[in-house]
């Protein structure tokens, strides 16, 4: 190379050569004046803090370097000033290249005999760490030249960032905000004098921390640089012989790993390096304490997996996030968000069903409805005591949680209109039409997660207003115009969803003081294979889930028993009695209504009696109780007349309580002495009363498999009727022929052969019911 520079200066003029130093010096110039980026490019870890700013988990990069991102970090004045002390006094003064020390390292070294000073700025430090290259008299020039370059481009402030996120401290440890929590556990703002001359000693030979036998000598660094600042008059002598008594720091990582399933989730929700989440540390810390007890209970009942989320009711801030009580558990699958992953919601979306009726209408809390034998096609809802009621109000409904007359509901409410709403509302592992699922849906047939559950919850407890959950930023969070459903319907359900029984000695919460209410829900999924529990109230909404992640069902699991009493536990801890902790009554959603004292829909005009009952002011379709009617009756005879009969009848007007006839036949199995429709004048053309005669079973255009007996033989089918009349009797027509005509028990066993056939049912008086229905016979050895 100098050869060839030698040819081509001996080629130039003597005038060519006079302008060599003008061109050099302009290039030089341009150079130094060219637009520069940061020269730090290399990847940082992601650092994932809580609401505080305390570190709760750091992901490294591919280069698995512990090095933080330099945005917003906070440059602590007692490492600045050490820093300053021990490598540049001048930092401030001079132009990236301290002349001074320059010349004074180089007298120093010449005097030695050898290097023992190296003269170099922080600003050349940074050059250096940007572009690291062997030691030599070439490569201090350019980092010269580069540190000269800096401070054209970069202040005193961003330079001092640089060094200190990029300056080694140990290991694969970068940066002084990464050593702190290395080797502190906390951030540099906290550090010590002591402390942070460590970290400017650290770089000199950054390998000592990790090595017993340097200790010492890094321990008498460290008290020189502290006797230093003491003579220098910036530490006094106490607070110097407080910090050289300090110890070094032991050895072992100090870095947090806490909310794990959170944390991991936060750095793939963000492509930001620096995340602060809504989490709350102290608080994810009581509420894992509180997990691993019952933990530990369940499994020794064969329950492997819980979840829990915590979130601050009024803004939909996640405080807490559990997604399996051991992130580490290989053996029951640890590292699977049980937040996140979806279950059967079992029946935890019927209080959303109710407060869709209660907003349509014409439903109170105190409206009766079936709960009867109810078939829909193939499907026939049972309750889980497999057992009717015949009717029951939409409130025992939600405290009982009873399927059939929730199916029912949903049929009347119309199922599409309900899988839209849900859809609407978060609910996206809902991947199915809405026939798709079928009325199943209430009652678990599609799959939620813990999250979405949970953000459902905390809309009933914003009064209906649909506020998304959320794990970053703290600011105030200003509702949009999105609702689940009214005010005044959200309070309702939430005031019923306090009166459900509570597990274990919460049962008598109403008896202790400081009692804390809570709307609460459980559900449990077919074959018990989820426990869910999720409860609101105005400071927190709290979802908790128990299960297997394998799927494996389990006797023990049940939403009552496996996650309820976690739930209360930690209502109980996080709950601050000082504070609000019930929902104001929205009176401007509220009406008074007079409804009927039987059946609970507003008063018609047969109802003999009323009471008060609230429902939404929102709430439009119309309608009236249906069960009290007026019967004109013959006097002599009790029976029912009308216009084509009564003429010369003695008459009298007569309100009578008529339910469904499956419903009156279960209610008087029980004890409850329900009217009847009169029966019609003999002489009198026959009509038909749709609540005099109900078929049961089958129902129209229903497909009937013949099942076979041990024996290899096919069985009889049971058919079913109700009548207004126990003792009335029915006659049974198949296809045009009587086939039996039983008392007092509307049943009839029937030998069927496949095909389509005709049932018809009539009482004497000819009121009858007519299907359709197809039987067929799966041959043995066929599919």
């Amino acid at each position: 190379m100098r050869k060839i520079i030698k040819k081509m200066l001996k080629r130039l003029s003597r005038h060519h050569r006079l302008c060599l130093p003008a061109v050099f010096f302009l290039a030089g110039l341009v150079w130094l004046l060219r637009p520069m980026a940061c020269p730090f490019r290399g990847d940082t870890a992601t650092v994932v803090f809580d609401r505080h700013g305390d570190l709760l988990r750091i992901f490294l990069p591919r280069d698995e370097q512990l090095r933080f991102p330099a945005e917003d970090m906070p440059l602590p004045d007692k490492y600045l000033r050490a820093l300053r002390e021990w490598e540049d006094r001048r930092f401030f003064s001079h132009p990236g290249v301290d002349i001074r020390a320059l010349a004074g390292a180089l007298i120093t070294n010449i005097r030695a005999g050898r290097i023992v000073r190296g003269g170099s700025t922080i600003t050349m430090q940074v050059a250096r760490l940007a572009d690291p290259k062997p030691r030599t008299v070439w490569n201090k020039i350019r980092e010269t030249a580069a540190a000269l370059r800096l401070s054209v481009h970069f202040n005193k402030s961003e330079i001092l960032r640089m060094y200190t996120s990029n300056v080694p401290m140990g290991g694969n440890v970068v940066g002084i905000q990464a050593a702190s929590y290395r080797y502190y556990g906390r951030p540099v703002t906290e550090l010590t004098w002591a402390e942070s001359a460590l970290f400017v000693i650290l770089p000199n030979a950054p390998s000592l921390i990790n090595l017993d036998q340097g200790r010492d000598l890094l321990l008498i660094r460290r008290n020189r640089l502290l006797e230093r600042l003491r003579d220098t008059g910036v530490l006094d002598s106490v607070s110097c012989m407080i910090a050289r008594d300090e110890p070094l720091p032991e050895g072992g990582n100090r870095l947090p790993f806490l909310a794990p399933h959170a944390t991991l989730r936060a750095s793939r929700l963000s492509d930001q390096r620096s995340l602060r989440t809504t989490l709350d540390r102290a608080l994810q810390a009581r509420v894992e304490s509180l997990i691993r007890p019952v933990s530990r209970d369940l499994r020794e009942r064969g329950i492997f997996n819980m979840a829990v989320l915590a979130v601050e009711t009024r803004t939909g801030r996640v405080r807490a996030y559990v997604g399996s009580e051991s992130f580490f558990d290989d053996q029951y699958s640890g590292q699977v968000d049980g937040v996140q992953a979806p279950r059967s919601t079992g029946s935890l979306l019927k209080p959303f069903l109710a407060a869709l009726c209660l907003d349509r209408g014409p439903y109170t809390l105190r409206s009766v409805i079936q709960d009867v034998p109810t078939f829909y096609g193939t499907f026939a809802p049972q309750n889980a005591g497999k057992s009717f009621r015949g009717l029951v109000t939409l409130e025992e409904m939600l405290l009982h949680s009873l399927n059939v007359p929730a199916v029912r509901l949903l049929n009347e409410y119309g199922l599409h209109d309900f899988h839209a709403a849900l859809k609407q509302n978060g609910l996206n592992y809902l991947f199915r039409s809405a026939d798709g699922y079928g009325l199943s849906l209430i009652l678990g047939g599609a799959e939620a997660s813990l999250w979405e559950l949970t953000g459902l919850y905390l809309g009933l407890g914003n009064l209906g207003k649909r506020i998304p959950l959320t794990l970053f930023g703290d600011d105030d969070i200003t509702p949009g115009p999105e609702r689940i459903c009214g005010e005044g319907a959200a309070w309702l359900v939430l005031n019923a969803l306090t009166r459900l029984a509570r597990p274990g000695v919460e049962y008598y919460w109403r008896q202790f003081g400081g009692r804390v209410p809570v709307a609460w829900k459980t559900g449990t999924s077919y074959g018990q294979k989820d426990g869910w529990a999720v409860g609101v109230n105005r400071q927190w909404t709290i979802g908790v889930w128990a299960g297997n992640f394998t799927g494996e069902g389990n006797a023990e699991i049940g939403g009552a028993n496996s996650a309820a009493p976690l739930l209360f536990m930690l209502f109980n801890q996080l709950t601050d009695p000082s504070e609000p902790v019930w929902f104001e009554e929205p009176l401007h959603d509220l009406a008074e209504i007079p409804c009927c004292t039987e059946s609970g829909y507003p008063a018609g005009p047969y109802c003999p009696g009323t009471v008060i009952d609230m429902r939404p002011v929102c709430a439009w379709r119309a309608g009236v109780c249906r069960f009290h009617r007026r019967y004109v009756l013959d006097r002599k005879t009790g029976r029912s007349v009308c216009s084509l009969c009564w003429t010369g009848v003695d008459t009298v007007r007569a309100i009578r309580y008529i339910v469904p006839a499956q419903a009156r036949d279960i209610l008087g199995r029980a004890g409850r002495r329900m009217d009847a429709i009169p029966l019609h004048a003999d002489r009198c053309p026959v009509t038909n009363d749709p609540d005099r005669l109900a078929l049961i079973y089958p129902v129209n255009d229903l497909r009937i498999l013949i099942p076979r007996d041990l024996d290899g033989r096919h069985q009889r089918i049971v058919f079913q009727a109700r009548h207004q009349h126990p003792d009335a009797v029915l006659f049974w027509i198949l296809d045009g022929t009587i086939i039996g005509e039983p008392r007092h028990r509307h049943e009839l066993a029937v030998d069927l052969f496949p095909g389509v056939h005709r049932l018809t049912v009539q009482d004497t008086e000819g009121f009858s019911r007519t299907i359709r229905f197809t039987a067929y016979r799966r041959e043995s050895g066929g599919s």
